[in-house]
């Protein structure tokens, strides 16, 4: 993986939008993405149901797939040691610690998109429950489908994902729809819009 490409990923999990690099910041971010391949474990975990989930007959879903084919359910994990390695650096280096979580939050979503431009060409991008009013709560009809213990990653009490970073979502077949400004539902109060910029990389034509 081209870490000088994630580092735009890394400002903006960081919250730097408007700040310029630093040469101490880049360091530390290729430093931390270095120590984080090393920690990573991924792994991916996918389903193609035969009819669309009932939960996904409700909004947002219901108008994210509209003109799709079919669902793909997935879950995905960059494995415990990430975690592990930012709970002992938060005690030991917090500024460490908030470049390495942000720098697994581009790492994770690379990852993932990386291997999804594997499943094929003519598929949407991915919707994560928590995402455009969706709640957070529709993880547990996902685990329940695809049994992402396996791969080892549960769900607790509360919904939340463990490891950490790991994520689940949705994506459509059969419809070529790739991450865009114009169908986000916080594109009016969007920070990153107002500086001319965006929250998710643009793919090179």
């Amino acid at each position: 993986m081209n870490f000088s490409e994630l580092k735009p990923s890394v400002y903006n999990y960081l919250g730097f939008r408007s700040v310029e690099p630093s040469e101490e910041t880049d360091e530390l971010i290729m430093s931390c993405l270095a120590q984080l391949e090393k920690a990573a474990q991924f792994n991916y975990l996918y389903k193609v149901p035969d009819t669309i989930p009932d939960f996904l007959q409700k909004k947002p879903y219901s108008d994210f797939l509209s003109g799709t084919k079919g669902v793909i359910l997935c879950v995905t994990t960059i494995g415990a040691e990430v975690d592990r390695t930012i709970h002992r650096l938060m005690r030991t280096d917090m500024t460490k610690g908030v470049v390495f979580d942000a720098c697994a939050n581009a790492y994770l979503e690379a990852k993932a998109d990386e291997f999804e431009k594997k499943l094929g060409d003519d598929l949407t991008y991915r919707f994560c429950p928590g995402y455009g009013g969706s709640s957070v709560d529709d993880l547990k009809y996902i685990f329940q489908l695809l049994r992402p213990e396996k791969i080892g990653v549960t769900l607790n009490e509360n919904n939340f994902m463990l490891p950490a970073k790991s994520m689940a979502g949705i994506i459509g077949i059969g419809k070529n729809v790739k991450k865009s400004c114009e169908g986000c539902f916080m594109l009016p109060h969007c920070e990153y819009r107002k500086e001319g910029k965006r929250c998710y990389k643009q793919d090179k034509t």
